[in-house]
């Protein structure tokens, strides 16, 4: 009680306002509750936008990984059809010149061609046994 008849004997109020001067503006000063509540909520904003950026960003690297892995998969497949496709060409050219080669090579020249031609099948070749 004594604080307050002092305070009020100098015309103290405990509401302090600063004097402003006219046409200038100055902005309320916030408690700091306001700023604290402020702060909090803009943090959360801010990792909230970072985990959707990040978010975002991480689905889209496995999309283009997983869609590179497919076309690297489809490459091999088609690389081992090539090169079975490319053996099977390699054994048709030795085949055919295989024929070539034999016929025109100078040891078959040399031969007698067969007089008689005998066929030896499987019923024949039990028999003869």
């Amino acid at each position: 009680m004594l604080l307050y008849q002092i305070l009020t004997a100098f015309h103290m109020d405990f509401n302090y306002e600063p004097k402003r001067k006219p046409g200038k503006i100055i902005s309320k000063k916030n408690t700091l509750s306001q700023e604290v509540k402020k702060s909090i909520f803009m943090l959360i904003f801010t990792l909230l936008g970072l985990i959707v950026i990040l978010s975002i960003v991480f689905l889209l690297n496995t999309s283009q990984s997983s869609q590179k892995g497919y076309i690297l998969n489809q490459a091999q497949l088609k690389k081992e059809q090539l090169t079975i496709k490319n053996h099977e060409l390699i054994n048709k050219i030795i085949n055919a010149m295989k024929y070539n080669r034999i016929e025109t090579s100078p040891v078959k020249q040399t031969m007698e061609p067969p007089t008689t031609i005998q066929y030896i099948s499987k019923d024949n070749n039990n028999n003869s046994d």
